[in-house]
């Protein structure tokens, strides 16, 4: 799996038709213990509702096309999680709650 930022998204008018309907990502990926952006970009079939600035996973290649929803698709990337925390070495690295544009309700 790839723990990747998404960046943004893509909008395309012609595709195969096994992609019509699906949400497409532009995903970053990190290192994981710093959350320090790589040099690379995928871009991703979104399976869970993610949005720009979600740290998520991501499953690639025959992976990706493992559950109901991703099987007829032509994707060689799909998202499959959006991550709410990172925990490594006994400590906690990566917390959603805590990024300053976190989705928070009112108290």
């Amino acid at each position: 799996m790839l723990a990747g930022r998404v960046m943004g998204m893509v909008v395309s008018t012609n595709k195969v038709d096994t992609l019509r309907g699906c949400k497409l990502l532009i995903v970053q990926p990190i290192e994981l213990r710093t959350q320090a952006l790589l040099d690379d970009y995928v871009v991703c079939v979104d399976d869970v509702g993610a949005g720009i600035g979600d740290i998520v996973f991501c499953a690639y290649g025959s992976s990706s096309r493992q559950t109901d929803s991703t099987k007829d698709i032509a994707s060689d990337y799909s998202i499959y999680g959006i991550i709410d925390s990172i925990d490594m070495y006994g400590s906690r690295v990566y917390d959603k709650a805590e990024e300053e544009y976190s989705c928070n309700w009112p108290e």
